[in-house]
Parts: structure tokens; C-alpha cells; sequence
């Protein structure tokens, strides 16, 4: 899992909040259950144990339209900001979706699993007693399809995107998996999830969608093609990774898909 969030380079100081904060401040949205918290081990993904990682491969339900990969030039303008509203619902995008707090705040997420939502751990409401969170697929101003309450939330010990230095390796840690209390991917889709191929690093065959609060507050899907995923120069073999891409508040959690892979109608994030 690539966080979607892009890590400033090392001589940068500054950095922006990368969820989305609803306009007018903090406002109760809904009522939904509270997630219980899983903590999982830092020695469960040592370097050691990455030999036992088990791939998820993705599902494309069999009435679900495929989106179609040569239209892809057709539809992106070239300037600074490389982000389009982006329409289509079809497979692998129907899979992707808004994440909302119960209090307003938002990210972005995709469905890797049956009930099982990838997004940054930053989006995670960790230190949010009483927050609730609802997952989104297809979002576009308001549910367009059913969507689902997070029951579970996993993730890692240790990395706070409110670290004096952000841009630190271990940016790695920056996921999260959402347990949902639909399943939802069996009616969508879904990603899945496999470790990072080396063949495609410093290369730009990625795309990113999701919900920034610069661009339609947070109600729309953006979308950025030909990103590079690329190692920091400063971290271990392990990472964290780094991308060019264009994104806002809100925006974080979002899939970076590796577009090499549609040739052969594989989505795997």
C-alpha cells in the first residue's frame, strides 16, 4: 500500500493537512457504530516475514463494465496541476470511494477486499474517541451507490503524519485497512493487494483518484495519470517511497494504481 499523500522532499519545511476539512468547520454528518482499533505488530512486517506475504488478487464481479485504457490520453490536460474531474464509474473505479467522519472530516480510500478498505493511517480517527467513519465507493455529491460503516480499523504502531518531520522514513507505516460492515467489493470490485513491483519504480505508470477540498470541497473525484512512484534517497531498502503527484486535503488514502498492469486487466494496489 502507497500512501497517497506526496512526501515533501527533504529540504522542505512546510506541510499542508492532508485530510480534508469540511467547510464551515466540524459538524455531525451521521450516527454510525465506532470502530474498534487493532494494533498490529511491527515484527509481523519484518524484513524477515516479507517472504510469507500473502498476495490478494483482485475481483472484477463478471457484470461489471470494464473502463478501457486507451481513452485515458484522450481525457487529461497538460499544466501544473495535472487533476480532472473524473465521471466514470465503471471497473476499476467503482472500487474507489470517499471515506467520511462522523464529524465532517474526510479521505479518500479504495476497496481491497470483500469488506476490506486501503487508505492512510492518518485517516484513521486513532486519537477520535466517538468518531464514526462510512466508506463511500463511487462518490460523486452524495452516495451514488450503497456504501458501508467501518466496523475495524488495523494499522501499525508508531508513524504520526504530525511528526516534526513527516517526510521520515518510516512514512511507510502511513496505512490503514477499514473493515466494513457490508461486503461491499463483492458487488463492486476490488483492488487487492500484493508488495510493490521494483520494474515499475521511477517509472510514471500510476494514476490517483480522490476527494480533494480544493477542488469541489471534497464532493467530486479527481484524478492525476503518468505519476512516478520512486525510493527515498535518504531511506533503507524498505523505504518509504515518494511520488509526484498532485493532491489536497482529502485527497490522502486515495489508491495509486500502477496502469502497467491494465494490459492484462489487473488492478492489485
Amino acid at each position: 500500500m502507497i500512501s497517497a499523500s506526496p512526501i515533501p522532499e527533504a529540504e522542505e519545511a512546510t506541510y499542508t493537512t492532508p485530510i480534508g476539512i469540511p467547510d464551515g468547520g466540524f459538524t455531525t454528518q451521521f450516527y454510525g457504530p465506532i470502530p474498534d482499533i487493532l494494533t498490529l505488530s511491527l515484527e509481523t512486517f519484518s524484513i524477515s516475514s516479507i517472504s510469507n506475504v500473502t498476495e490478494a488478487p483482485p475481483y472484477q464481479p463478471e457484470d461489471a463494465e470494464l473502463f478501457e485504457n486507451p481513452e485515458l490520453d484522450k481525457r487529461f490536460v497538460k499544466g501544473t496541476d495535472n487533476r480532472v474531474l473524473w465521471t466514470d464509474k465503471r471497473y476499476p473505479f467503482g472500487t474507489m470511494g470517499k471515506i467520511q467522519w462522523s464529524n465532517g472530516v474526510y479521505c479518500s480510500g479504495a476497496l481491497i477486499g470483500p469488506r476490506h478498505v486501503a487508505t492512510a493511517k492518518h485517516c484513521a480517527p486513532l486519537n477520535n474517541q466517538g468518531v464514526s467513519l462510512r466508506f463511500m465507493p463511487a462518490y460523486y455529491d452524495g452516495e451514488t451507490a450503497p456504501g458501508a460503516y467501518v466496523t475495524t480499523i488495523i494499522h501499525l504502531p508508531g508513524y504520526s503524519v504530525n511528526d516534526p518531520r513527516p517526510d521520515s522514513c518510516d512514512i511507510k507505516e502511513d496505512w490503514a485497512i477499514f473493515i466494513l460492515d457490508q461486503r461491499l467489493g463483492e458487488q463492486r470490485g476490488y483492488l487487492g493487494a500484493k508488495l510493490i513491483d521494483r520494474s515499475v519504480i521511477n517509472r510514471p505508470t500510476f494514476l490517483h483518484l480522490g476527494y480533494p477540498g480544493d477542488l469541489a470541497n471534497g464532493q467530486r473525484p479527481y484524478r492525476q495519470d503518468r505519476i512516478t512512484v520512486r525510493d527515498r534517497f535518504d531511506c533503507g531498502p524498505t523505504g518509504g517511497l515518494v511520488t509526484d503527484a498532485d493532491v489536497a486535503g482529502g485527497m490522502s488514502g486515495g489508491p495509486i494504481d500502477n496502469t502497467v498492469k491494465w494490459e492484462t486487466s489487473e488492478h492489485p494496489l
